[in-house]
């Protein structure tokens, strides 16, 4: 309140030389001024939930100093609710992380901010563990190298949490972009990449469009397909019943066939006995016409009984196809929007779409990535033509299997001459592949269209 108290409403308006009816003297409130240490002071705030004032579903602590006991006992009062965490400067290291898990077990936290924590920078693969949730990872200014992310990038190969994940103002190299496209060849988890203000150049560049396009797999790639393989024949092969070297299934003797045989022969040798017993059968089996009367009456009572106790179900489903309400229901019913469907990749290694060229195996591409940053950067003209040729290749090969691939890259802030013919080839690619496209209607369809109305 009282920042807000020394806050000041300026307004920039542009002088039309005539006076506007809708701005008042003062002028209207479009954003507020503070000063500009306000951001960098230490601070707690916290976001509370929109459907319950009193839980709170982001905590965001600022400057102060968050060591083992302070989360710790955190850990035992943490709400339900909280789905963001943001530790900024807050003197993090290697204990501060492992106190910290306990607590991203216990609550499904889906965004986690450390940044600028640079005491920590090698210890960030402790949190890439199948308990932990979290979805959104931001790990900026924490001059991470490229010995510090060999770590993380080996957890994160087989992370399926981690959607979003930032990287930004690091020292990570290009040594540290090749690590990271290794772990994204078996990744298909990750969408967002942020790797801006990280000393990339046209060598790391290069290593991440080698990801996008096609793969070669190494020799322990193919001895990790195999075992697969064979581990997934050995699970399907213990489902299905054994078999007999014919190929015929195993079944037990039936006892109750044989059982059943031995009771016919001895019906048929021993009549006497057998064929009394059946006379008898017969006659309790004939109801007389007053038993035969008795027991329809007996039916329909208990038919009655029985309609009356599923009376109330059949008039509940019933209710739904008849009348007003029934009406309402299937309306809505026939209203719901289809789910929008969802491609699910799987393992790289058992690819069905594989091909061999000059002996080795070739799978296809990390096309689950869909949004990259690589601003400020040392990215030259031969990089961009590097990812031109790799979203070229995704162009032709994924339409055929209904997967987009990459939809937006950004080259802002880099040592690349803007007028190349790549460079403009590269943007109008990444334009149309843009969801948020649309395409401008020509002058001819406008036209015909004046025409047709």
């Amino acid at each position: 309140a009282q920042n807000k108290a020394k806050c000041k409403a300026v307004v920039s308006t542009q002088s039309t030389g005539a006076a506007n009816p809708d701005v008042s003297d003062n002028g209207p409130v479009t954003y507020l001024t503070v000063d500009k240490m306000t951001s960098l002071r230490p601070a707690i705030e916290v976001d509370a939930d929109d459907e319950n004032k009193t839980s709170i579903k982001g905590l965001f602590i600022k400057g102060w100093r968050v060591e083992v006991p302070l989360l710790t006992c955190f850990t035992f009062c943490v709400p339900a609710t909280l789905s963001t965490l943001s530790l900024w400067r807050c003197g993090l290291n290697r204990e501060t992380l492992e106190a910290l898990l306990p607590l991203l077990t216990k609550v499904p936290v889906k965004t986690l901010a450390l940044d600028d924590n640079p005491d920590c920078a090698g210890h960030f693969h402790i949190l890439l563990t199948e308990e932990c949730a979290i979805s959104n990872l931001s790990l900026r200014g924490n001059g991470m190298t490229c010995e510090h992310l060999a770590l993380f990038c080996a957890g994160l190969t087989h992370n399926k949490s981690i959607i979003k994940l930032s990287l930004h103002n690091n020292n990570i190299g290009d040594d540290g972009v090749i690590t990271l496209a290794k772990s994204l060849r078996l990744n298909r988890t990750l969408l967002t990449l942020n790797l801006s203000h990280n000393h990339i150049t046209d060598k790391g560049t290069k290593a991440i469009a080698e990801v996008l396009t096609a793969l070669t797999l190494s020799h322990e790639e193919i001895v990790a397909r195999r075992k697969l393989i064979s581990e997934s024949k050995v699970s399907t092969s213990a489902d299905e019943p054994p078999t007999t070297p014919g190929g015929r299934a195993k079944e037990r003797p039936g006892s109750n066939s044989r059982s059943g045989s031995h009771t016919a022969l001895d019906k048929k040798g021993k009549g006497g006995a057998s064929g009394k017993a059946g006379k008898k059968q017969d006659k309790i089996d004939k109801p007389s016409a007053k038993d035969g009367r008795k027991s329809e009456n007996k039916g329909t009572k208990d038919d009655k009984r029985k309609g009356s106790r599923l009376g109330t179900t059949d008039s509940k489903s019933k209710s739904k196809s008849k009348g007003p309400a029934g009406k309402k229901y299937q309306e809505e019913k026939e209203q719901e929007t289809p789910q929008p469907e969802t491609v699910e990749f799987q393992n790289p290694l058992i690819e069905a779409n594989l091909s061999e060229t000059d002996g080795k195996i070739v799978v296809p591409g990390n096309y689950a990535l869909t949004c990259v940053n690589l601003n400020s950067n040392k990215i030259s003209n031969s990089g961009v033509t590097n990812l031109y040729k790799a979203l070229h290749y995704q162009d032709n090969v994924t339409m055929r299997r209904g997967v987009k691939g990459l939809l937006r890259l950004t080259l802002k802030n880099n040592q690349l001459d803007i007028s190349s013919k790549h460079y403009a080839d590269l943007m109008e690619m990444m334009t149309r592949r843009d969801p948020f496209y649309e395409q401008p209607l020509l002058e001819e369809d406008n036209s015909n269209a004046t025409t047709a109305t």
